[in-house]
């Protein structure tokens, strides 16, 4: 119990810290970039891509928080969707100024091809760490950290992509999506429980997912997929022939 108070009193520490703000804003902004980005490639108006900038940088968080609806932070508040209220409204805005920026400087330069990768790569292990560590903070099982983790890191991609008539990264055929997201989250768990110092497990575990995610799109490094036993669309070939 002294090793959990400790370590929950840590985590409490760092989300009050300027570094912990920074990561929120640098996630929000750069998943607003993504989402901005991708509407305009599908030629959205202004109100869409605005829309779907907002969703994409706030959509991971706001599943989050919803799912964790009905628990208590330590001093005793219950869990709201975070960028609803206080000061964590300014992600909101943040998120918004993002997508319009986008909207008119994409009209006169288009962005360079891989931009969405790249931007959603980083957001997504910003985001990642932030769900787990907030599941942390609030005293959640280990799996549900990592499960929270997972869920804030993709939820807002997949939004997007739907959005924009895309399918989303997490259920695209063997994508390494979802797999770095869990493994930066999970490693983060078992470092808090190794007692490593929270500011550096939190650090080294997004650069695990930004890491794990750019290295298998660069090398097309893939799961396996789904494949039948028996091919029944070759089989019903042959009997034709």
């Amino acid at each position: 119990m002294i090793h959990l108070a400790n370590s929950l009193q840590e985590v409490k520490s760092f989300d009050e810290h300027l570094l912990y703000y920074m990561c929120c804003t640098f996630a929000t902004i750069v998943g607003a970039l993504a989402g901005a980005s991708a509407s305009s490639r599908v030629r959205m108006d202004m109100f869409g891509i605005v829309a779907c900038g907002t969703i994409a940088s706030l959509g991971g968080g706001t599943v989050r928080d919803i799912l964790l609806s009905g628990m208590t932070r330590p001093n005793g508040d219950p869990v709201t969707v975070f960028w609803m209220s206080g000061g964590d409204v300014d992600f909101f805005y943040q998120a918004i100024i993002t997508s319009l920026a986008v909207f008119f400087i994409t009209r006169f330069i288009k962005p360079p091809v891989g931009t969405i990768r790249v931007a959603d790569a980083f957001a997504m292990a910003f985001f990642t760490l932030l769900g787990t560590a907030k599941a942390y903070w609030i005293g959640c099982d280990p799996g549900i950290c990592v499960a929270m983790g997972v869920c804030t890191g993709v939820a807002g991609g997949a939004l997007r992509d739907l959005l924009t008539g895309n399918v989303p990264y997490v259920f695209r055929p063997g994508e390494i999506y979802a797999t770095a997201a869990f493994v930066g989250s999970a490693l983060f768990v078992l470092l808090m429980y190794y007692d490593v110092p929270y500011p550096t497990a939190y650090i080294v575990c997004t650069a695990v997912v930004f890491i794990v995610r750019m290295v298998a799109v660069y090398h097309n490094w893939r799961l396996p997929s789904y494949r039948p036993l028996i091919d029944t669309v070759a089989h019903h070939d042959d009997e034709e022939k």
